[in-house]
């Protein structure tokens, strides 16, 4: 690295370090005020401080007595050249993290439960209009071995582009009897949330029906093609307007309730004389007849015959 780098980075790092001690010095001076940060823009004239605090009737004074008295502790601590500080009112300092920390620090300190200062805290803070809130209390807050307690509503992310686009972050300490207490105060913004979806418009720039042709200008209009001497004319049409692509909405009706069916009956089949069964010729069995025996002539020998055998 060589030295003009080395001086450049250097340069930089106590840039960075002078407003880490300006912030530090200004949150001391204007801790009654609700100070909340400050904005520090270096122009040709000099350097302009932006203070943002919840009370600028504190921050200002009488007449700026104080707000004088400021500039000129500021400007001979930290060797800015004609330093000018604008006092700016904070719109919603119920979603500012480090007013919100400050103010439990406060409340702990006049003898408040910690637990109760932290609710009252993350409701204020929900009814402002925040995604989420988490609040850190840490320290010896029950007994001598000191401990954390977490208290958490609503949604807060925790990794990712989001929690770096939508959490905002405070710390800050209270020193009391039994030891010092460590606060910290995470706020994710609603408004700072990107949309998970987003819809974009487009315009239809397909001509409607009927309308005018488009004028071109001088670079784009070309020269008319000749047109030959023996070509015949040709009656002018003028050509068919494009219609524009039709968009397909599917419309869903409601259906009606399927009625039961009925069950089928079998179907008459005609019969034809054609396929009528030929009839089947019986064979007639004849009639059976009596035999009658005509009585045989007996003679008298016979007669004689059978008495003596019955004898």
């Amino acid at each position: 690295m060589s030295d003009s780098e080395k001086s450049a980075v250097k340069s930089i790092l106590m840039m960075h370090r002078t407003y880490a001690e300006l912030d530090e010095y200004l949150q001391a001076q204007l801790k009654e005020a609700g100070y909340a940060g400050v904005e520090v823009q270096k122009n040709p004239i000099g350097t302009r401080l932006t203070v943002f605090v919840t009370r600028p009737g504190l921050a200002i004074g009488r007449r700026g007595t104080g707000i004088k008295d400021l500039t000129e502790r500021v400007g001979t601590k930290f060797g800015l050249v004609n330093p000018q500080i604008a006092v700016s009112e904070v719109e919603s300092p119920e979603l500012n993290p480090r007013i919100m920390a400050v103010r439990i620090s406060q409340i702990v300190a006049r003898g408040t439960a910690f637990r109760r200062a932290a609710t009252w805290t993350m409701n204020s803070i929900m009814a402002a209009g925040a995604a989420g809130v988490e609040i850190s209390v840490a320290g010896k807050l029950r007994s001598d071995r000191s401990h954390k307690e977490k208290y958490r509503m609503g949604v807060v992310p925790k990794s990712g582009e989001s929690a770096t686009r939508v959490v905002r972050e405070a710390t800050t300490d209270v020193l009391l009897k039994l030891g010092l207490y460590g606060i910290q105060v995470k706020i994710a913004l609603k408004d700072a949330i990107p949309p998970a979806f987003e819809f974009i418009e487009q315009e239809d720039k397909a001509a409607a029906p009927g309308a005018a042709p488009q004028q071109q200008g001088p670079e784009s209009a070309q020269p008319p093609a000749p047109v030959p001497a023996a070509a015949t004319e040709v009656p002018d049409q003028a050509p068919a307007p494009e219609k524009p692509p039709r968009k397909r909405t599917k419309e869903r009706k409601p259906r009606a309730p399927r009625e039961p069916k009925e069950a089928k009956k079998p179907e008459e089949v005609p019969v034809t004389p054609e396929a009528a069964p030929a009839p089947v010729a019986v064979a007639e069995t004849p009639a059976t007849e009596k035999v009658v025996e005509e009585p045989k002539e007996v003679t008298v020998e016979q007669v004689a015959k059978s008495e003596n055998k019955d004898a």
